[in-house]
């Protein structure tokens, strides 16, 4: 078991303020934004080493994962 767990349960059953619901709003926000932009840098890289033949077939699993 956790040694945490009774704090984890706690903080789970805690009614969160607005405040609170909106600061991890934008704390995800952030997150999610440099996880896009360590992305966009990675692919750029790629693409500049010779890699293309593997993001088009990278693209078309995306596109057929979309479609679906």
């Amino acid at each position: 078991m956790n040694p945490s767990y009774g704090y984890q349960l706690y903080q789970a059953q805690r009614v969160r303020t607005r405040a609170e619901e909106l600061a991890d709003d934008m704390r995800r926000g952030r997150q999610a934004a440099a996880v896009w932009r360590a992305g966009r840098g990675f692919a750029r890289k790629a693409r500049a080493s010779g890699m293309a033949p593997l993001y088009a077939i990278a693209a078309a699993a995306r596109s057929s994962v979309r479609a679906a």
